[in-house]
């Protein structure tokens, strides 16, 4: 897997990282609305970006933020199953610091990686199949 570019410049991809964000932002949005009452628009920032850091972070890294990460539907979701599985993992040392309410549980790592990695996959599965 040649990482370099780390990051390609097009419709596509800002289009594929608008995405990202929903989906990140969705999980975060439906968490807060679950477990907490009022104030979404305040905590549902704060909830997803430790997650958005690590996306970022990571994604660098593996290369979802260059064209070839989404030849194709399969490399487009194995790319985006690696780099969540990493992006989850960061965001869950950031909660487990003082820096950010919420920290560290289990419970949320592991639905924060099924849920929201679902949602990744499939989208960037769907931008790669309806772009490639």
């Amino acid at each position: 897997m040649d990482l370099s570019p780390r990051v390609s410049v097009s419709r596509t991809m800002a289009l594929a990282a608008v995405g990202d964000l929903v989906c990140i932002g969705l999980f975060s949005v439906l968490g807060v609305l679950q477990h907490e009452s009022g104030a979404v628009l305040v905590r549902a920032p704060e909830v997803a970006a430790p997650f958005v850091v690590g996306w970022v972070v990571v994604g660098l890294v593996v290369g979802v933020f260059n064209e070839r990460a989404l030849a194709t539907p399969r490399e487009a979701a194995a790319r985006a199953g690696v780099a969540w599985l990493g992006a989850d993992i960061v965001g869950q040392a950031i909660r487990a610091t003082s820096l950010v309410r919420g920290g560290f549980d289990p419970a949320f790592f592991l639905v924060s990686l099924f849920v929201t990695g679902a949602l990744l996959v499939g989208w960037r599965a769907t931008v790669a199949r309806l772009t490639g």
